[in-house]
């Protein structure tokens, strides 16, 4: 199941040591701790802060303020906005992740887009385990922390939230403000508004 990407993503970066490729850029006023590599042309923005044990790959930029805690794995290419925090992720190439997100006990897969504010619910407000929908059955992922895993090229707009253990359909457009409760078949989903207008006085 693909819960089971972020336990072997885990066991990797457990005997990872750290190594930053001289040709990464580094502000002066990023923090980094513990077993942390980061590759050539990575982009470490001022007061972001990386909590290993965190992997990222070539060409990646990580904003102003970002948090990043371990164990944490970051493809190539891949963008990271300003003041969003990743932590128990597996992320892939090309991904684009905008400010102010949260991404936790997640994966997301090549060349996915998320707008500002997008967050992944990882816990239930009842604290049991989440249980996830797969082809028509339920599995129990023996977990209490899940996130979501967003197929390759799905794009969320702004303040797109996602329920614990859900998946997002490779190739899915979800316009701003959509809460997914569910699982959907890839598609285009939008939220549909009334505006009730009155004169002003």
């Amino acid at each position: 199941m693909w819960w089971n990407d972020l336990q072997a993503m885990e066991a990797a970066l457990a005997t990872m040591t750290p190594a930053i490729d001289p040709r990464a850029q580094l502000s002066s006023r990023a923090t980094v701790h513990g077993a942390v590599r980061i590759g050539a042309g990575t982009r470490i923005c001022q007061g972001a802060h990386i909590e290993g044990p965190v992997q990222i790959g070539r060409d990646c930029l990580i904003g102003n303020h970002a948090l990043l805690r371990g164990p944490l794995q970051i493809g190539d290419g891949t963008r990271i906005g300003f003041a969003s925090e990743l932590k128990h992720a597996l992320i892939g190439r090309q991904v684009c992740i905008g400010p102010q997100c949260f991404i936790g006990d997640s994966r997301i897969d090549d060349h996915a887009y998320l707008g500002a504010l997008v967050r992944t619910s990882n816990h239930r407000l009842d604290g049991a385990r989440i249980h996830v929908h797969v082809g028509g059955a339920v599995h129990d992922s023996q977990r209490d922390k899940l996130g979501a895993w967003i197929g390759a090229r799905a794009t969320l707009g702004v303040g797109v939230i996602i329920l614990p253990g859900r998946i997002v359909a490779a190739g899915s457009q979800f316009g701003p403000r959509i809460t997914v409760e569910r699982n959907l078949p890839p598609g285009r989903y939008r939220l549909v508004q009334q505006l009730h207008s009155q004169p002003l006085e």
